[in-house]
């Protein structure tokens, strides 16, 4: 099948950098609510494209000068496809535009869970993994579907931290760094979103779904781990029709983030 694209009749204020785009109750910042964690993958641009980059290899380094994705989280099923009743709630919904068309061919869809590690229990996993869920939207036809682990954590105790190499950008038209130096960082992190990954391609039994694991903990931005998502046979245009009607029926609540 082709691309499909559908002419984008109107599209949400641009947010630029330090405007606030959510406002959530303190406690769901204390407890890495999933909710908040979700809204703050949205929002950390640098970090969702490193994950967009993943899921979409090859369509995100063919994106040109006026294109990005429209980003909607919590998209009640229903309110896309009156149907379908598994799962109930789309977690994130990413929707590439090219100029002002909606390339709706390359809508993705993501199911997202929470994984609580700590220094002591780093073999953590989620209660479910969410395959079950992004199977269920490539049987409705969805083009591209993705599992998401997002990972929070404690530290590493000092004495844990390990040597690693950083360096800082001189020229960064040129591409210069600093000749690099010896410095001690927790690199828990780093850890934990390869033992996701791992983890997740273990137990994927569906070769079409996309993969991440992303760490979400502090406001570094820790590049994340994963694998692309595939072109699902089963495509369905009455499906990606309804994803342009749901966007055109709530463009104000949707995220405009620009490739560039």
């Amino acid at each position: 099948m082709s691309e499909l694209r559908l002419p984008m009749r109107v599209r949400p204020t641009r947010m630029k950098n330090g405007e606030i785009v959510f406002q959530v109750p303190k406690r769901m910042v204390e407890k890495n609510d999933e909710i908040f964690l979700e809204l703050q993958l949205i929002c950390k641009r640098e970090l969702f494209g490193h994950c967009f980059r993943l899921l979409m290899p090859q369509y995100f380094a063919s994106m040109g000068c006026n294109s990005g994705v429209m980003i909607r989280g919590f998209v009640s099923s229903e309110e896309i496809l009156p149907s379908m009743t598994f799962p109930g709630d789309i977690d994130l919904l990413i929707i590439p535009y090219e100029g002002d068309e909606l390339v709706v061919s390359r809508t993705v869809v993501i199911e997202l869970k929470v994984v609580r590690a700590t220094y002591e229990k780093q073999g953590k996993s989620p209660n479910q993994y969410g395959f079950s869920q992004a199977t269920a939207m490539l049987e409705q036809g969805f083009p591209y579907a993705a599992v998401a682990h997002l990972i929070v954590s404690d530290c590493s105790p000092e004495d844990k931290w390990r040597k690693v190499l950083a360096t800082r950008v001189i020229n960064a038209e040129e591409g210069s760094v600093e000749e690099p130096w010896d410095i001690y960082r927790d690199m828990l992190p780093s850890d934990l979103i390869h033992r996701c990954f791992r983890r997740l391609v273990t137990n994927c039994k569906e070769p079409l779904l996309g993969l991440l694991a992303s760490y979400m903990a502090n406001n570094e931005t820790w590049f994340p781990d994963g694998r692309a998502a595939e072109r699902n046979p089963r495509i369905s245009v009455q499906t990606m029709e309804a994803v342009g009607s749901y966007y055109h029926a709530h463009a104000d609540s949707f995220v405009d983030t620009p490739r560039w």
